[in-house]
């Protein structure tokens, strides 16, 4: 077909030009925008006088990263690191600037938090509060920032390197000319008191906050650091202070060129992307101000002094938000001079102590309290970590008797470290930590952009240049205290006796610190409710502090001997691979890496797995295979599903199936720690379809390990059942409090669990009630009838990829098959497949369904409320076009209801997969309006994107989007366990449609902008619409309004199917059951 005019076809252009910007750079996204920004924070650049030889710097990375890289230092002062991947499709960038919570001044506690707000809120050359986050959500993009006690990290990612230009320049803007509006500094302050609602309810939190109190009140960590309207509103005026001066001093006293890294990682060469550096980052000024810790190191000791709680020699006794019993001993690490600091940076003594106490095989602490019924897990590792002190921590979930007994299992800590203190550890184990990181680093992986970045400008804070990428990923990062390791070969021990013997020393030194005279003993259990006799400032929290005896403190002194208990070093790790079973059987083509990958290369799809067993007779098994041929690495991954229906069929067996997995992983622990360790994974898991069975990690000790745990969860599951009530109470008393921990979620996350009940269809899901209600219950008879029958029969479905043959593959097949011996099934009973409840249909003009539910947290003040739009399509296409209206509609949603409106911190939208279908999503959490409003607020904005977004789109705008949205897709996997996922969800659902991405990438190409209009208004704008709110109401605070009924339609029978209780959401599940009832 052609033009009358003779132009080509409307879908022809459209190709062209989203085929042009695929396979080209793409000129600038919008012109730069002006205004004036404050000139209090004008500065020039001040050339700096460099200390650091900075010359010739190799950067050591991982023997499998193929990445450039380059490490130096601008005329401005600031830190670089760049990383140039030819091979990706993604880009960004992360600046560490070097101060944080711990620099607010006194009298505006939250400052440095508040800051971080302010800088994405305009600057001069783009003034509007939104053009970030608009240009990175038309280039498939996102930003986040974080305060901690002594950096503000700023990141952002965007698909397309070609946008990456645009994205630093306006990112670099942060760093020399943000506005601080008076009216965005007024409205930010909702965000931020909204972000600390959220957190009262958060025991991590509130327990952070009660560590700080025993610290000494004059060091700066001590501190309330996320403030709130008191501190940044209130507490200023009260002072004569304008919280905006506030700001832009704060800004000025701090951010400097010379206080900042700042990494960028992009598909240009390290030459263009010096030169994008250059441009965006060069006018960011150099104050040359000192590192901000300067003031308070070694100058205000952090513990001693005065403290709001006293450390040591005393329990804190807490009452926490969720039912949680947890016994958590705390002690600080105090460096005494800059060296001390840089031996924990580049030795890691702290790792080598963790593996030891928070071991979990036979021998080990855990071993001990579960042998006694005191504990249920144990974890050991550093704290907080300053550039004055660390603290390095020790937490045990209790159980009753341990909770009873507490003073008994501090002691069995005691004694482990009597053992570390007394007996020389073994070389073995130094060698084993060391080696198994540096597994980890031979055979590392790319991650999405985002993390690697901020990593990368973090690291260059903290580290020496050339270890800003090993830096966090090795051990042993010195020779000595003077030398730096060169090498980024990976090593199987030490490289010296010097490297081990100091090693070994400085851990010694570590291990002398953790005494119990410095140690400090915090206690959580609600059963401490009603028994205090203090409250928290800033949380709330009840807690009260005891003395204790000074008979204990020496009975701990004088603990059990370790051996007399149990209590011994680990055996050598039988897991580790050897060297010989770490080769590649199928190593990847050479790759060309300054090649650009073309759009028709993208359009290429990857090998799919091969079907290598399918039984004709019975059916028994379908095994899917595929080599791994494109990652390199001496991995594989099984996943095997027994499709089944009766393992999920009632409440009662889905509570019976947690019991079950809680046994697997709580039995098999000793045995399945050092696998662990050694790359080895398992998990078993129940789903509504049958049982789920997958392996992963290096293939060398795989058949065994699988041979093992096979065997275990059948022919011989009665090792891993409770041995006796007492046990399977154990068992009962952590599911319980596991289920009964939803009670205390966030408001939003209550939102979408009832949104995913009323979604998904009887026997695919069960309530958080009757999982409760069940799990109470269930007697250990139940849980060993149900064992012995759980795979009993069924079909199986076998996906096998990585560095393994066909013939491997069919012998790990066997050797399971073998060992689980169920019974085929016929087709007839294999489960169905998901369908999702279909919503009823109203007119535009009728309000939708509605979910109203009182917030299970009586003392939580946030409401929330989540609007669902459904359909229930499985075509391609109009999947394509959801997840495009995601893209275009969610930065406005989140710029409308949370900058402008500030209804709430949390506002988000996406796209949710739900079996074939997918529906998209908007969440609010709100601790200043009510749940109707924030309802109120989402049904205008999505009645006007039609008119405000999806009209006004022009062609140029409308390719964009589409571009950012196929280069996402095509971006070629990093990692094997990726494309296993990928592949495992084609052949657990059934699709098989191992070429989704291209099918998709093809419905794109061919869609118009009438298109994305006629869909939206089939989809929401027109009558017959399937939309679903969920609001959750609070019972206290200015959000709170009037409890709703449990149920409308008892109120009234003309209420049902509109207006819902949370009484009324299983009546309409089975009324609207899709296996029941035609849509």
């Amino acid at each position: 077909m052609t033009s009358n005019h003779g132009e080509a076809p409307e879908s022809d252009l459209r190709r062209q030009l989203l085929f042009s910007m695929l396979v080209a750079s793409g000129s600038t996204f919008l012109a730069p925008e002006s205004a004036k920004a404050a000139s209090e924070i004008t500065s020039p650049i001040v050339k700096t006088d460099l200390v650091d030889d900075w010359s010739n710097i190799d950067i050591i990375k991982p023997p499998t990263d193929d990445r450039d890289y380059v490490a130096y230092i601008l005329d401005n002062g600031l830190k670089v690191v760049l990383c140039s991947d030819p091979l990706s499709t993604e880009a960004g960038a992360a600046m560490d600037c070097h101060v944080g919570a711990c620099s607010d001044p006194k009298e505006v506690r939250g400052l440095a938090h508040f800051n971080e707000h302010m800088l994405f809120l305009g600057t001069k050359e783009y003034p509007n509060e939104d053009s970030f986050e608009s240009f990175l959500s038309a280039n498939g993009g996102s930003s986040n920032a974080y305060t901690a006690s002594e950096d503000t990290v700023y990141h952002f990612t965007l698909q397309g390197g070609d946008r990456l230009e645009e994205g630093l320049k306006r990112f670099g803007s942060f760093f020399t000319s943000p506005l601080f509006t008076e009216g965005a500094t007024g409205r930010e302050l909702n965000a931020i008191e909204s972000e600390h609602a959220k957190n009262l309810q958060s025991d991590s939190f509130r327990t952070y906050q009660l560590s700080k109190a025993r610290q000494n009140s004059e060091h700066p960590h001590s501190k309330f650091f996320t403030g709130n309207k008191k501190t940044l509103l209130e507490d200023t005026k009260k002072a004569g202070l304008n919280l905006r001066n506030e700001l832009i001093e704060f800004y000025n006293s701090h951010y400097s060129a010379n206080q900042m890294t700042l990494a960028v990682v992009g598909p240009q060469s390290l030459e263009k992307l010096r030169v994008m550096v250059e441009t965006a980052f060069g006018k960011i000024p150099n104050k040359n101000l000192p590192k901000p810790e300067d003031g308070w190191k070694r100058i205000v000791p952090p513990f001693g002094g005065s403290s709001l709680i006293e450390p040591f020699g005393h329990y804190l006794k807490v009452v926490p938000v969720q039912d949680i019993r947890q016994l958590s001993i705390s002690w600080p690490i105090v460096y005494t001079d800059e060296q001390d600091r840089n031996n924990a940076l580049l030795t890691k003594q702290a790792n080598y102590v963790a593996h030891l106490m928070g071991h979990e095989g036979p021998g080990s602490l855990l071993s001990y309290l579960k042998g006694k019924g005191l504990g249920n897990s144990v974890a050991c590792g550093t704290g907080d970590e300053l550039s004055d002190f660390e603290t390095y921590e020790c937490t045990i979930g209790l159980t009753k008797a341990g909770l009873s007994a507490v003073d008994d299992v501090i002691e069995a800590v005691f004694s482990y470290l009597s053992m570390l203190k007394d007996r020389d550890i073994p070389k073995y184990t130094f060698n084993e930590v060391l080696q198994l990181e540096e597994l980890q680093w031979r055979f590392s992986q790319k991650g999405d952009v985002s993390n690697y970045v901020e990593s990368l400008a973090t690291s260059l804070e903290k580290y020496p240049p050339s270890l800003c990428v090993a830096g966090p990923r090795r051990l042993a990062l010195s020779e000595n205290e003077n030398t730096l390791i060169t090498s980024s070969a990976p090593r199987s021990g030490f490289t010296s006796r010097e490297q081990l013997a100091f090693t070994t020393l400085l851990t010694t030194e570590y291990i002398e610190k953790l005494t119990v005279d410095n140690a400090m003993i915090t206690i959580m259990s609600s059963s401490y409710q009603g028994k205090t006799d203090r409250k928290e400032e800033w949380y709330g929290t009840d807690f009260t502090v005891e003395p204790i005896a000074p008979s204990t403190l020496m009975k701990w002194k004088n603990c059990a001997v370790p051996k007399t208990i149990g209590i011994e070093y680990p055996k050598r790790n039988q897991f580790i691979p050897s060297e010989s079973g770490l080769k590649v059987k199928y190593p990847p083509s050479p790759v060309d890496r300054f090649k650009r990958r073309t759009f028709e290369d993208r359009m290429i799809p990857i090998r799919a797995p091969e079907v290598i067993r399918n039984d004709d007779g019975d059916n028994r098994w379908t095994v899917y295979f595929k080599p791994d041929d494109r990652f390199g690495q001496p991995k594989a991954f099984v996943i095997f599903e027994l499709l089944t229906k009766e393992v999920y069929s009632t409440a009662k067996n889905a509570a019976l199936s947690n019991f079950y997995e809680f046994c697997v992983t709580d039995k098999l622990g000793e045995y399945a720690y050092d696998a662990g360790l050694a790359g080895l994974t398992y998990d078993v898991k129940v789903v509504p379809r049958g049982v789920r069975l997958t392996f992963g990690g290096y293939n060398d000790k795989l058949q065994r390990f699988a041979a093992y745990v096979s065997k275990k969860l059948s022919v011989e599951i009665k090792d891993l059942l409770p041995k006796d009530e007492t046990d399977f109470e154990r068992y009962q008393d952590v599911i319980g409090r596991a289920f009964a921990a939803f009670d205390v979620k966030q408001p939003y996350a209550h939102c979408a669990a009832f949104t995913q009940q009323l979604l998904q269809p009887p026997k695919f899901h069960y309530s958080n009630a009757q999982m409760r209600e069940e799990t109470e219950k269930v007697t250990l008879g139940d849980l060993i009838s149900y064992a012995n029958s759980l795979w009993s029969s069924g079909k199986g479905l076998v996906l096998i990829q990585g560095n393994l043959d066909k013939k491997e593959a069919l012998k790990l097949v066997m050797t399971i098959d073998t060992t689980l011996s169920f019974k085929s099934i016929p087709v007839e009973e294999y489960p169905p497949e998901l369908k999702p409840i279909p919503l009823p249909q109203v007119s535009a003009k009728d309000v939708p369904t509605k979910l109203e539910i009182s917030e299970p947290n009586p003392n939580n003040g946030n409401s929330a409320t989540y609007v669902v739009i459904q359909s229930l399509s499985e075509d391609p296409k109009e999947h394509v076009m959801t997840e495009l209206l995601s893209s275009i509609v969610g930065e406005p949603f989140y710029e409308d209801l949370r900058t402008k409106q500030q209804l709430g911190y949390i506002v988000s939208s996406g796209v949710r997969p739900l079996g074939k279908t997918r529906f998209l999503g908007f969440i609010v959490q709100s601790s200043v309006a009510p749940a109707s409003k924030l309802t109120s607020a989402t049904l205008k904005y999505l009645d006007a994107v039609r008119s405000n977004l999806l009209e006004k789109l022009n062609e140029g705008d409308f390719a964009v989007y589409v571009k950012s949205l196929i280069e996402r897709k095509t971006d070629p996997d990093k990692q094997l366990v990726t494309e296993v996922t990928r592949n495992w969800g084609e052949i657990g659902s059934g699709r098989l449609q191992f070429d989704r991405v291209q099918q998709e990438v093809g419905a794109l190409l061919d869609l118009s902008k009438t298109d994305l209009l006629e869909f939206w208004d089939s989809l929401y704008v027109k009558d017959g619409r399937r939309v679903l709110i969920t609001e959750m109401v609070p019972r206290v605070g200015v959000a709170s309004t009037s409890a709703p009924p449990p149920s409308y339609r008892a109120l009234d029978e003309s209420n049902y199917g509109r207006i819902l209780g949370i009484d009324d959401i299983e009546e309409l599940r089975n009324d609207l059951n899709p296996y029941t009832q035609s849509v």
